[in-house]
Formats: C-alpha cells, sequence, structure tokens
C-alpha cells in the first residue's frame, strides 16, 4: 500500500502544470485570430503591458497570449516564459524594415547635394576665366553627383540599420 504522503505527491503531479492560469476567454480567441496574420514567429516585437515594456522575438499567437521567444547560443530559440496574456498587453508594435529605403534616399539627396555643389563651384571659376570650359563643368558636377550619391547612400544604410523602426499591429482604446 502507498502511504498518505506519496499519494499526496502523486496527485500533485499528475495535476495540471499550472493550475492558476486563467482560461482564454472568447474575446482572446478572437484577439489571436486578428493578431497572428500581423506577427508572424521570429518577428522582433515591441510589448507594452501596464508593467513596462518588453522587447524581443515574437514566439507562437495564442488565445492564452503572445509568446516571446529567448535566442539560444546554437541558433535555435526557446519559449522566455509564459505568454504573455492578452488582458495585459496594451499595445503590440512589430519591426518594420524596408531593406535600403533610407540608404535610397540618402543617395539621392547626396547625388543632388554634390552635383549642385560641383557644378556651381565650376561655374563660378568659369565664370572668372580661371575654371574648366562647359565640357568640364559638366563633367565635375556628374562626378560630385556620383561622389554624393555614394556617401548619402552610405550614411542612409549607416541610419537605416541603426534606427529602430516600429509599426503598431494592436493597441488596446
Amino acid at each position: 500500500m502507498l502511504d498518505t504522503q506519496t499519494l499526496l505527491l502523486l496527485a500533485a503531479l499528475a495535476g495540471p502544470h499550472d493550475s492558476s492560469a486563467p482560461l482564454p476567454s472568447a474575446n482572446d480567441t478572437v484577439l489571436a485570430s486578428v493578431i497572428a496574420p500581423l506577427v508572424s514567429p521570429g518577428q522582433k516585437v515591441r510589448v507594452r503591458t501596464r508593467f513596462g515594456v518588453t522587447q524581443g522575438t515574437a514566439g507562437t499567437v495564442s488565445p492564452r497570449g503572445l509568446e516571446m521567444r529567448c535566442a539560444q547560443g546554437d541558433g535555435w530559440s526557446l519559449p522566455c516564459g509564459e505568454p504573455i496574456a492578452w488582458s495585459q498587453i496594451q499595445r503590440i508594435d512589430v519591426g518594420k524594415r524596408h531593406p535600403g529605403h533610407v540608404a535610397k534616399m540618402g543617395a539621392v539627396f547626396g547625388a543632388l547635394i554634390g552635383l549642385a555643389y560641383v557644378t556651381g563651384a565650376a561655374s563660378d571659376a568659369s565664370d572668372e576665366g580661371t575654371g574648366p570650359d562647359a565640357g568640364q563643368a559638366l563633367f565635375a558636377g556628374a562626378l560630385g553627383g556620383i561622389t554624393g550619391l555614394c556617401v548619402g547612400g552610405f550614411v542612409g544604410r549607416f541610419i537605416d540599420r541603426t534606427v529602430p523602426s516600429w509599426k503598431t499591429v494592436f493597441e488596446r482604446r
């Protein structure tokens, strides 16, 4: 026969893992079905709750909430803990990246500035009679535009990689 302590231990082990966790409501199921297509697993997310802001990688979206993932050294990711319940989530932002968008804008802006500056300088020098003729001034302007394009593209790419960009997909009102 089993003693009472062993029976209590077996009863505790046979019970649900976390019996204090609330069951998802119908609202939670609807929220999960609406937000699941907007938040892909592995996507960078920022979740604002009444306790603060959590930033990381999204796991699964379920009626229980949004699960965050923790990166491991071998390239795999594991759940960081229990999902964040929908009742606690006030706002979800996803990382929005359009690779090269800012770099393209920087390249265009740099090319225009370089073209204007070098063409203006060559034109002023030719008016004084000490500078290049029209063909050389045009070549110098094109060279300035290409240089500005490259510098603007590098600066834009740097800004694109360092400044985060977020898109709000859910906000509780």
